[in-house]
């Protein structure tokens, strides 16, 4: 599995020092979690990916990091971080996935936020979307029908966001912790997916 930050080319160094200690500790996180949560064992590795705005037909879009995703290797799951959202989803959150391909749009705060504050943002707001398309594809790699790694992902999905089912929260040692304690990444509580 390959997580690929997607920046501007123009602001890939200033994202680099703002985001890319909690981005490659959230991979280390998932690659526990996946394990711990899905009896899998994945390889974990992350990357910024710096991007020259192009033509009109070759702009950051779905299509553009399949292509990135066809030339990388079809055989990785490639996990894109993107700074634009989707135009065309099937999926509840502000992502995609197929086959061994994954994008999250990477939310940032309009604000000036301490570091403390900006992981936190990033756990509420990216983590646990990326945990939600994560659970679509390691499902589907476990021979699962669509019904449980399509539907019942975004089923638990509506119950986290509008029914009040809590979700899960960690510390950077990877540990569950009880809510109102401090934590630094959020995820959906996959062992509560209908099978």
């Amino acid at each position: 599995m390959f997580f690929i930050y997607v920046a501007r080319n123009e602001d890939w160094v200033r994202l680099q020092n703002e985001d890319w200690y909690y981005v490659s500790l959230m991979a280390r996180f998932f690659h526990h979690w996946i394990k711990r949560s899905f009896d899998v064992n994945l390889k974990i590795k992350a990357d910024i990916l710096p991007v020259i705005p192009g033509r009109l037909f070759d702009r950051m879009s779905i299509s553009y990091l399949s292509r990135d995703h066809s030339e990388r290797d079809k055989d990785t799951y490639h996990f894109y971080l993107t700074y634009f959202k989707p135009f065309w989803t099937d999926c509840r959150t502000e992502g995609y996935s197929s086959e061994n391909f994954g994008i999250a749009y990477w939310e940032r705060s309009k604000d000036s936020i301490s570091e403390l504050d900006r992981a936190k943002f990033y756990a509420d707001k990216n983590c646990v979307k990326v945990s939600h398309i994560l659970c679509h594809e390691i499902l589907r790699m476990k021979g699962k029908k669509r019904k449980v790694y399509f539907d019942g992902v975004h089923e638990l999905w509506d119950k986290h966001m509008y029914a009040a089912l809590p979700l899960q929260y960690y510390n950077n040692k990877f540990e569950l912790v009880p809510t109102g304690e401090p934590y630094s990444f959020v995820t959906i509580d996959p062992r509560r997916i209908q099978t």
